[in-house]
């Protein structure tokens, strides 16, 4: 079972259009420790939060307003992102969720749910989209060739348009034609954490913390007011 400090960790995203039901499910989640949880009403509103975020995991509706189905969601969410997600239906009969299932939603909630439903459903998901490592270092293109970065050597990641620069230990720079959610989603989730549409920082290097920036090695890192409220409940500020 999940800790609500590990909860706390995760980028939660529901793609919902009926406001009260985004609004009831977001709520019962932050009771259980997912503080950092949003929501959006469309696949295109959906799209644009991915653009400059990395959800670990996002809850859609099947039925959505506008041109594009949580269906459709699914399949970018498998196939592009590689981002874990949950259905969820009015729908319950087997051959509607056997229409699903090329897919591979890593489950699936069919309204009315209960609370204990949600919560199960979203730590099957994860635990079953989080298969144990033993990689101790981040895989990067450099060149025509490969370089690893050890995890213990990355201090923080900075986002300056389509490049990322890697900030290291004696503040050395490393900069990469790749944007930083992507770099993101290659790093150990209980060791990283984003603080900032523009940064990814190691919680270990932290040496002073406020509600609006973290220090490491010296250097401000200011904390964006959307990830505030996760920030703080895991420094406990």
């Amino acid at each position: 079972m999940y800790t609500r400090e590990m909860n706390s960790q995760r980028l939660v995203l529901i793609v919902e259009d009926e406001v009260l039901i985004a609004e009831h499910i977001t709520r019962v989640l932050k009771t259980a420790g997912y503080t950092n949880s949003f929501y959006v009403s469309s696949v295109d509103e959906a799209l644009a939060f991915l653009e400059t975020n990395s959800p670990h995991i996002v809850l859609t509706d099947i039925m959505l307003n506008g041109e594009k189905t949580g269906v459709e969601l699914g399949e970018m969410l498998k196939n592009s992102y590689k981002i874990p997600f949950i259905y969820i239906t009015s729908h319950s009969g087997s051959e509607f969720v056997s229409k699903l299932m090329h897919t591979r939603p890593n489950a699936y909630l069919v309204k009315p749910f209960k609370k204990e439903d949600l919560l199960i459903a979203m730590e099957l998901a994860l635990f079953n989209a989080e298969p144990p490592t033993t990689e101790q270092f981040l895989q990067i293109k450099d060149g025509h060739a490969v370089a690893q970065i050890p995890y213990e050597e990355i201090l923080w990641l900075e986002a300056e348009g389509n490049y990322t620069i890697i900030y290291s230990k004696s503040l050395k720079r490393r900069l990469l034609r790749t944007v930083i959610t992507d770099l993101h989603r290659q790093l150990p989730a209980a060791d990283f954490i984003r603080i900032h549409r523009s940064y990814v920082v190691k919680k270990a290097g932290i040496s002073e913390f406020t509600s609006a920036h973290v220090v490491i090695e010296g250097t401000k890192i200011p904390i964006g007011r959307t990830y505030r409220e996760s920030i703080n409940e895991l420094m406990k500020i």
